[in-house]
């Protein structure tokens, strides 16, 4: 993190790290190792998303029945081994690499390195069903409304198409009756795809997650520039933010729209600070025309703009009017392109009808309600989480307005403000989702390099990697248990091989022999 009283965007505040040289033979080995190990975590994943118990697979599963390919989806215990066992894989090489990419390492990895690596890991999830979540057949529904002349604001995709639409009938039963929560850009995005794909599933689904691409690209473009401009190394922060396991299993794998508006959020926050305000600005707008999220961006943004046009109140007055107009045209423009009004900003509550117990405001209304069931007063959970969860999303605003407040008063800096209010935000949201995470993980690897923060992160994401089902649905405890004692003896083994070969140091002896005694 830039220091407290320093100027936004002076490279090298805190040292870009970019006189560290070159990975070792030995160190090049073990990035060898790990990376195809990595790989052959992303084939398993790959290998049991054949099921229904390793992936959210169309239904009828168009495998069954095929020889060979097919004989996964008919041992659903063996697919869930194979898919948890490839996370396991993913992760732990994750992790490993990471030591290779610690700040302040005397020889790290390269950029071409490291992306690289993100290509071995991504490529075998790009011809999967949907991994983890159903959300992608919800998308395509949506289009498949659009195309067809309904508004996806006004009514759910199953009481609108029908079971006959082979869109509708995939979505979650949790969103068939529910209007879209995303904005107009996205709408009009799933409308291309439906009106590519016609009613090929197979052939939407594959679309939707390449035009995901396009997201995580911009955030692989993103990211080292967003880190030059805080003064931080581009590789470290590309390894938390870009190849984080969660941007392979639910960005690539599960194609959520949360990388396109994490992409167009970040990109233009590079584009507006480095070359034109006007097109950055259209560009985040973009991103809250997927989800509306991406708009806290836009007022940190405009903290760091006047922060360098001098930090005066009318700095700060004038650029907030010209961000702001510029984001209100854009957004009207598309708006209007997509003829369907602004019903959703009714239908942003939609999510919070699910009960995730990884959100803190949720969590204390379930607890607070059935302890009221415990002692004879009945059950009045929702009407606890109808206070809770308001309450929950109140607080998360007052944190974000007061690290804002920190960013104007140059004692953080904005990029880092910015992934500390998301983080804020999603916690005592209604609901939380793993790929959740990202919203505050992107901005906080191309902003800090304390080592608190990013252990943290590390361990959200190894702990949000694994707390749901590769199939996004509910599958027998034993059955799980079974595929975690499988998929632990095998990362095990495979832990304990690379240990023999020597695992990688993140401050290998030079760097300690560097170091200033304390």
């Amino acid at each position: 993190m830039v220091r407290p009283g320093s100027e936004v965007g002076v490279v090298g505040a805190t040292g870009s790290d970019d006189a560290a040289g070159d990975l070792d033979e030995q160190e090049r080995g073990q990035l060898s190792r790990l990376r195809r190990w990595g790989t052959v975590g992303a084939l398993l994943l790959m290998l049991g998303a054949g099921s229904s118990y390793g992936s959210a697979s169309p239904i009828p599963n168009p495998v069954d029945g095929l020889r060979i390919i097919g004989l996964l989806s008919r041992i659903g215990p063996a697919a869930l081994a194979c898919s948890y066992t490839g996370i396991g894989l993913i992760v732990l090489c994750w992790v490993l690499i990471g030591r290779l990419a610690a700040p302040g390492r005397p020889r790290r990895l390269s950029r071409s390195q490291l992306s690289h690596t993100l290509a071995m890991w991504a490529v075998p999830l790009l011809v999967t069903p949907p991994l983890f979540s159903r959300d992608v057949y919800s998308y395509l529904a949506i289009g498949s409304m659009m195309a067809n002349g309904f508004n996806p604001y006004e009514a759910g995709p199953y009481d609108t198409l029908g079971d006959a639409d082979p869109y509708a009938h995939q979505v979650d039963v949790r969103w068939q009756h529910t209007a879209s929560p995303y904005g107009p850009v996205y709408l009009l995005i799933a409308r291309a795809v439906v009106t590519v794909a016609h009613d090929n599933l197979i052939v939407a689904v594959l679309l939707q997650r390449l035009i995901e691409l396009v997201g995580v690209a911009l955030i692989v473009w993103a990211l080292p520039r967003l880190a030059r401009i805080c003064g931080f190394d581009p590789v470290a922060a590309l390894w938390l933010g870009a190849l984080n396991p969660l941007v392979l299993f639910h960005l690539i794998g599960g194609g959520h729209n949360e990388a396109l508006m994490l992409g167009a959020m970040l990109a233009g926050i590079v584009l507006a600070w480095q070359r034109t305000v006007v097109g950055g600005v259209v560009l985040i707008t973009l991103g809250v025309g997927i989800k509306a999220t991406a708009g806290m961006a836009l007022a940190f943004l405009v903290i760091m703009l006047a922060l360098r046009a001098g930090g005066r109140w009318r700095d700060l007055l004038r650029i907030g009017l010209l961000v702001g107009a510029v984001a209100m045209v854009t957004f009207a423009t598309f708006t209007v392109i997509a003829g369907v009004g602004f019903g959703w900003v009714a239908a942003l509550g939609a999510p919070g009808t699910v009960r995730s117990f990884l959100s803190v405001s949720t969590s204390l209304g379930v607890i607070a309600g059935q302890s009221g069931l415990l002692l004879g007063l009945g059950d009045h959970t929702q009407a606890v989480l109808d206070v809770m969860q308001p309450v929950g999303t109140l607080i998360g605003s007052v944190i974000a307005a007061v690290i804002m407040w920190q960013c104007w008063q140059r004692r953080i800096n904005p990029i880092f403000g910015l992934g500390m209010a998301m983080g804020a935000f999603v916690l005592f949201a209604p609901v939380i989702q793993p790929w959740y995470l990202l919203w505050a993980a992107l901005p906080l690897a191309a902003s800090t390099a304390d080592p608190r923060v990013r252990t943290a992160t590390v361990w959200l994401t190894v702990l949000f990697s694994v707390t749901i089902m590769p199939n996004g649905a509910t599958i027998g405890v034993f059955v799980i248990v079974q595929a975690v004692i499988v998929a632990a003896v095998v990362v095990g083994a495979v832990f304990y091989g690379l240990r023999r070969f020597g695992l990688p140091a993140a401050h290998p002896p030079a760097d300690l022999a560097a170091r200033p005694p304390r």
